[in-house]
């Protein structure tokens, strides 16, 4: 552990970007102890708390409250901005809508780029679609209801109250309920669909996962000009269903479909890897599994399928240490993996027996 303040922000901030979240909390909490005046300490310790492109969190409560302790040091410079803009999309991802919208409000108070205005105009209009505070315009179109469904902000986005309800929390059993009755109020929203198929993922349920993506796609192909070319979402997320669910001719299709998409997607790379493993192709798998285990040591699921990889190759060894990690890895509380953590384990005492 490092002696001085300096070092550990420094270790911190290079744990961090090597997306080693866990190593980053321990140096950056050290750093506050150490130097509990210095703001960039905190927003890192925030950052490294959220993780900014994750898909599920260490800790939100923990993030915010790093965060905050950054703006309250150093309100009007160049850190407390970088925790204030942060700041505000944790409150935007955790249901804390009053908070939210008064840190974008802060934002646009000394922002001077058009582009970031812009976007955090936007963002105040879809908080207050929220919360019921929004103000329709002549260009917002209606549903039957007299529902706002669209052109929302200066980003004209394509939306709902509910659509956003889902989208600012990160409660899985909220997200079917928002996002079920988003589809309801716009059944031409295919995010809904998409992301709605995500949590019922998320909970276990597959099976119901994979009809939603299936009405997601269809959504797609409806509204959409061919040159626009396929929804890779919903291809993705119904390659893991299918994997989970043993059906992997059902799953070929879906990687059949990913690679006529150019653009790269980490999660599709990752399924695949899975799709291989379990089609018998292991002994490809394993390398670049620890190339990724060494880019993103701290990635669950990158974690749990090395371990397979491991275990199909005959190195049960090393697939105990790496389903290991992927169990200590995952959050406290964390909704994200709930399902799975059962079978991790009796598939980790299995490997211990023998």
């Amino acid at each position: 552990m490092a002696q001085d303040a300096t070092t550990a922000i420094n270790e911190g901030a290079a744990a961090l970007e090597n997306r080693r979240f866990r190593e980053a909390i321990a140096s950056l909490d050290a750093a506050t102890q150490l130097a509990p005046e210095a703001p960039e300490a905190y927003y890192l310790l925030g950052a490294a708390y959220w993780g900014e492109d994750r898909p599920y969190p260490v800790s939100a409560d923990k993030a915010i409250a790093a965060l905050r302790r950054a703006v309250e040091l150093d309100p009007d410079g160049a850190m407390g901005q970088l925790a204030l803009e942060h700041l505000a999309t944790v409150y935007l991802r955790n249901e804390r809508m009053p908070e939210a919208r008064r840190a974008y409000q802060q934002l646009l108070a000394r922002e001077t780029r058009e582009q970031m205005v812009v976007i955090y105009l936007t963002r105040i209009d879809e908080i207050d679609l929220d919360t019921g505070r929004y103000v329709p315009t002549a260009e917002n179109p209606r549903n039957a209801l007299g529902e706002v469904i669209g052109n929302v902000g200066p980003l004209r986005m394509h939306t709902n109250q509910y659509f956003e309800k889902g989208r600012h929390t990160w409660d899985l059993v909220k997200h079917v309920n928002y996002f079920t009755r988003a589809i309801e109020a716009d059944p031409t929203l295919f995010q809904a669909y998409n992301n709605l198929g995500v949590a019922l993922m998320h909970l276990g349920r597959c099976r119901e996962a994979v009809a939603q993506f299936d009405r997601a796609q269809q959504m797609w192909n409806t509204l959409q000009p061919p040159s626009v070319g396929p929804y890779p979402d919903p291809h993705v997320w119904r390659l893991r269903c299918h994997i989970e669910l043993g059906d992997l001719e059902k799953a070929a299709v879906d990687y059949e479909a990913l690679q006529t998409i150019d653009e790269y997607n980490f999660f599709a790379t990752l399924y695949t890897i899975q799709l291989a493993i379990a089609a018998g192709q292991a002994a490809d798998a394993v390398e670049p599994l620890e190339q990724a285990r060494s880019e993103d040591p701290d990635n669950i699921e990158v974690l749990q399928t090395l371990a397979q990889a491991y275990a199909a190759v005959g190195r049960i060894d090393d697939a105990q240490i790496a389903l290991t990690e992927a169990l200590a890895a995952i959050p406290e509380g964390s909704q994200f993996f709930r399902h799975l953590v059962g079978p991790w384990r009796r598939q980790l005492e299995t490997w211990q027996g023998q």
